[in-house]
């Protein structure tokens, strides 16, 4: 292994060199030589170059690496390679495989990569399994994605009430990186296929209401049916003779104008009865105000309230003496070590006034893949000193005198100095400590990888870990 050309390809990946990375990847070591995390490393660089049948290859070789591990990670990424170059069943075997290995922190990314090669393969059913499996997963930070194609197998599968719910459920988890107009536009077919036309319609209507996403020619073919459905219900209620009775005159109590034309719903439909219990509630809010002005309550509501939020201002100010904020010390730290980790925007976390050389040299000395914890603080009103106990991943807890300062907003913290602690035990463990951290760098840059995925809402299916 050429320790020097290892260490070259390391930094051209971190710098975003892919092309560079990936050649100096497969120089530094010989072909049969076993090497994990160069063969992760090198597939990864492939893959977004966009070589997937390479980077499948490169992944396969690292799994041959039995001391290197990371064996749920390698096989997720693996699967998503040959999902790309169109082996769905290769890809299916790989996902299903990541999922046996209990050491893999994020086996959501491989449930969701199941179910999209399942349904590719139209065992609808099974990738609605899946995705129903990520969408639980207590790891997933963004849920809404999974809960989408999971509405989309549900429709598939002639289920539109279950789609609805769980269109529904992911717009209530839709964070800034989900598309809501992609799931405003999937809830708009399940309710087209439930005969639910006006629903339907305004589905349809947020989804393009910015001019920017564009239906797919099912939506399109579900948003006409919508329509015409739409419209030859109000045909025939402009033909009914007044006053009729029956069927032929029977309200919509989703739609009292009758402009829908739809029959009244099945008990099972639960919008039914949450428009009834909504109906209820506003007539008792009518009510109650009739009752509290005749009692003059509302002067004492007024009072209490006023009272209340004297009492709340004054408790933000104080807490505002004592340090706290929001994030507060602890978040910003965590943000800044998370930032480091995936090469994110680091600037959010750090002091403004710092010069960028600082502001690299703070980047530079978090170790990767590490968590820090606060054991010890000294909080003021504008400024806070804090000493920071870093795990590494693979053992050692070295310490860190941190400087935190108010962030732009007066509200939060960000880090202004990070320097490392010494006192008396480690300024006798000096070299130890170094040489293990260097360590710990050097095998937690792939660490960092396994826990990078695409966009929450639905991540790209070359993205790797």
């Amino acid at each position: 292994m050429n320790a020097e050309l290892l260490e070259r390809a390391r930094a051209a990946y971190r710098a975003g060199d892919f092309s560079t990375a990936a050649q100096m990847f497969s120089a530094c070591k010989e072909n049969s030589e076993v090497a994990g995390e160069v063969d992760h490393l090198r597939g990864n660089s492939l893959m977004k170059l966009g070589l997937a049948r390479e980077a499948a290859s490169a992944y396969a070789l690292a799994l041959n690496d039995a001391a290197y591990g990371k064996r749920g990670a390698l096989l997720t990424n693996e699967g998503k390679a040959l999902s790309a170059i169109g082996d769905n069943e290769g890809a299916v075997r790989c996902f299903t495989e990541a999922l046996q290995d209990s050491t893999y922190a994020t086996p959501y990314k491989a449930q969701l990569g199941l179910g999209r090669a399942l349904l590719a393969l139209d065992r609808v059913a099974e990738a609605g399994t899946a995705f129903r499996q990520a969408a639980i997963d207590c790891a997933n930070p963004a849920p809404a994605s999974a809960l989408a194609q999971l509405g989309d197998c549900f429709v598939k599968l002639g289920r539109p009430g279950d789609a609805i719910e769980s269109f529904r459920t992911a717009l209530d988890f839709a964070g800034p990186r989900d598309d809501a107009r992609s799931i405003n536009a999937g809830l708009g077919c399940a309710y087209a296929v439930s005969n639910r036309p006006t629903e339907a319609l305004e589905a349809f209507r947020q989804a393009t209401a910015d001019g920017l996403y564009q239906l797919t020619p099912e939506q399109e073919e579900a948003r006409g049916r919508a329509q015409d459905a739409l419209d030859a219900a109000s045909a025939r209620n402009a033909m009914a003779p007044a006053g009729a009775s029956g069927l032929d005159n029977t309200i919509d109590p989703l739609d009292p104008l009758g402009k829908s034309g739809a029959l009244m719903p099945d008990p099972s439909d639960t919008g039914f009865f949450k428009m009834t219990e909504a109906e209820m509630i506003q007539e008792d809010k009518r009510q109650m105000k009739i009752r509290r002005k005749h009692r003059h309550t509302g002067l004492k509501v007024f009072i209490v309230f006023l009272v209340l939020l004297v009492l709340a201002a004054g408790g933000l100010a104080f807490a505002y003496t004592r340090g706290l904020g929001f994030p507060s010390q602890q978040d910003a730290l965590n943000g800044l070590f998370d930032a480091a980790a995936n090469e994110g925007d680091t600037n959010a976390y750090l002091a403004s006034g710092l010069s960028d050389a600082a502001k690299a040299s703070i980047v530079s000395s978090i170790p990767d893949g590490a968590t820090a914890t606060i054991t010890n603080m000294d909080q003021s009103m504008t400024e806070s000193t804090a000493l920071v106990t870093v795990e590494l991943p693979l053992g050692g807890t070295p310490q860190y005198d941190v400087t935190f300062v108010r962030s732009d907003n007066h509200i939060g913290w960000v880090v202004s100095s990070f320097d490392l602690h010494y006192d008396e035990d480690t300024a006798a463990s000096d070299s130890a400590s170094s040489s293990d951290t260097t360590a710990e760098t050097d095998a937690a840059s792939s660490s960092s990888v396994d826990t990078a995925q695409g966009s929450a809402s639905d991540g790209s299916s070359t993205a790797a870990e």
